[in-house]
């Protein structure tokens, strides 16, 4: 009888030392309190990818009135607030974004090119710009710009999870400095058909740029964003027709000829796009 007793309890002594050893090994498929859940880290950015991303978008230019220094030795020698026109603008960035967030408080570094289109033409007529008041004879001043350049950014990702690794959506700054050329000609007189494709006309100086925007996923692969960017430049060789002394391309078969005064002014553009972007990722 002892015998069995002894037994008895040293089987119950095993049994009860493998239960612990299997409630006690991470792989065991059982739960010691059927309560308890774990709940995963978040993702980090080692986590996440280098994101790669081409983007394009479309908006309005809003540049500031300026004024001009005419260095042509014609009076007066510098007409007040030069009424640019708001008018429609289009681009497109690429960039990249890098897995700082870790060392960073939560941002992440990026670098970008940019570059677009606008438009900034003055109508006719303003005096001594381009419109000769003794006469009233005027032209539109057509005027082109275009910038390139490139940006750095820093962003901080929301909505962090498993399917957004970089975020959901972010906000964003940067700082940049680019090309900012003018392309100007005459329009026909009081603005009336293009008679010369702007071609040699053009000045092109240092652009600096500041840039905030706000980007969303739709998907994972593709975002919509609005960002505002303020554009400024000095330029010393911008032209324009300041006594509407053009003549049209060609009149009774012979070449036109422009009229055109040289002037220099600072160029201060606010430009908002709107616009849609492709992200990819590089696994780390």
């Amino acid at each position: 009888m002892k015998t069995r007793i002894s037994a008895m309890m040293c089987l119950l002594c095993i049994l009860g030392s493998a239960d612990l050893t299997w409630a006690e090994d991470p792989s065991s498929p059982r739960v010691a309190d059927p309560y308890a859940t774990i709940s995963p880290a978040p993702p980090t950015m080692s986590s996440g990818t280098i994101e790669p991303y081409l983007s394009f978008m479309a908006g309005i230019a809003i540049p500031r009135s300026a004024d001009a220094t005419f260095t042509d030795g014609t009076q007066p020698t510098v007409v007040k607030d030069v009424d640019y026109q708001t008018k429609h603008s289009v681009g497109g960035n690429a960039g990249i974004w890098f897995p700082t967030r870790n060392k960073l408080a939560g941002f992440d570094l990026g670098v970008e090119i940019t570059g677009f289109i606008w438009y900034a033409d003055v109508a006719c007529c303003q005096d001594f710009f381009n419109n000769d008041p003794a006469t009233n004879t005027g032209t539109t001043t057509e005027v082109n710009g275009i910038y390139v350049g490139s940006n750095f950014l820093v962003r901080y990702p929301m909505a962090i999870s498993e399917t957004y690794p970089n975020g959901r959506w972010f906000p964003y700054v940067g700082i940049g400095v680019g090309a900012h050329q003018m392309a100007m000609k005459p329009g026909g007189q009081r603005g009336e058909g293009f008679f010369r494709a702007i071609t040699e006309e053009r000045d092109t100086t240092v652009g600096f740029m500041g840039v905030g925007g706000i980007k969303a996923h739709l998907f994972k692969y593709v975002a919509a964003f609005v960002e505002a960017k303020y554009l400024h430049a000095h330029h010393n060789g911008l032209l324009t027709d300041r006594f509407g002394k053009s003549t049209q391309a060609f009149e009774n078969g012979v070449q036109g000829q422009l009229a055109l005064n040289r002037y220099d002014s600072t160029i201060d553009t606010i430009l908002v796009h709107a616009g849609l972007s492709l992200h990819f990722d590089i696994k780390p």
